[in-house]
């Protein structure tokens, strides 16, 4: 699955008119989206499919957010980011206080935060925010590039995987462990790890069929 931008860039955050539009009655209104937000955040982590975000433009506030929650983020090389609640008077939400201190670190959270500056596409790629910094107009070759590989491959061994590196954020090692161990014996009865490992020992490239 790709998430992207419409009209130059990604998402700059949520609609600032709407909100002063209904100042009055702000706290239904920030309920009501938080809550349909939050829904879909939930939906990206548990869905066993990978997600790529794939970022032009500006990234900010709950579009930065929705980039982290992400499995993978390519990125344009003019591509901005900014947490940017703070300039309104508001913390964060769409889940950007869960990933960005297990990205970046508490303290480095603590700063994106509190000062919601902006920086560009390297600085995001050097904190971990993104994986890959293409130049703007290839952006769309090599998502779909990344998409198709990602397609092509065993879709069910990321499926475990995604569930996996999911659950170890809060599972003790010895949790996490026997995690591991279900996980791979799993994947050891699909018909990718059967054509996985005889294509390993042929020095073959496998065909995976998702089964």
């Amino acid at each position: 699955m790709v998430i992207h931008g419409s009209g130059g860039h990604f998402m700059a955050g949520g609609d600032i008119g709407v909100f002063q539009e209904r100042i009055d009655d702000i706290h239904r209104t920030v309920v009501d989206i938080t809550h349909d937000f939050h829904g879909a955040i939930v939906s990206m982590r548990r869905m066993p499919k990978p997600i790529i975000a794939s970022v032009e433009g500006a990234a900010a506030g709950a579009g930065f957010s929705l980039a982290m929650a992400c499995d993978m983020v390519i990125a344009g090389a003019s591509s901005f980011y900014t947490l940017a609640y703070t300039r309104i008077g508001a913390s964060p939400d769409g889940s950007g206080t869960y990933f960005l201190p297990r990205i970046v670190g508490m303290k480095k959270a603590m700063e994106l935060t509190y000062l919601a500056d902006r920086f560009n596409a390297e600085e995001a790629k050097r904190l971990g925010l993104i994986n890959f910094v293409v130049p703007d107009d290839a952006l769309q070759a090599e998502t779909e590039k990344l998409a198709a590989r990602l397609a092509s491959g065993p879709t069910l061994a990321y499926a475990k995987a995604k569930e996996l590196l999911n659950a170890s954020l809060g599972n003790s090692l010895e949790t996490q462990l026997e995690a591991e161990a279900q996980g791979i014996a799993a994947c050891s009865l699909t018909e990718d790890f059967r054509n996985g490992t005889a294509a390993f020992l042929a020095k073959q490239k496998p065909t995976f069929e998702g089964r």
